[in-house]
């Protein structure tokens, strides 16, 4: 059985059992990146039909954020767009 922890859990877990001192997990901030896809016939590689499959499939994809479970309120996230 796996035992999935947040990384906000995890945090709480090593503040209560004395590992790190002086943060409060509340009011962390969480700083992720997020790259967003965009098909492209001018850029050598794939074929477009491949890329748009590609820029789909990566867009409908979990953030970081949430598949790390950092809560919502908490983040601050930097994006930049990636021509394939």
């Amino acid at each position: 059985m796996e035992n999935n922890i947040t990384i906000a859990e995890g945090l709480q877990a090593a503040c209560d059992q004395e590992k790190i001192c002086g943060i409060d997990p509340a009011n962390i901030t969480y700083y992720v990146g997020r790259e967003t896809v965009i098909p492209s016939d001018k850029v050598a590689g794939m074929a477009i039909w491949r890329e748009t499959l590609f820029a789909f499939l990566q867009h409908n994809a979990k953030g970081s954020a949430t598949f790390f479970g950092v809560p919502a309120r908490q983040v601050v996230e930097f994006g930049t767009e990636i021509e394939i």
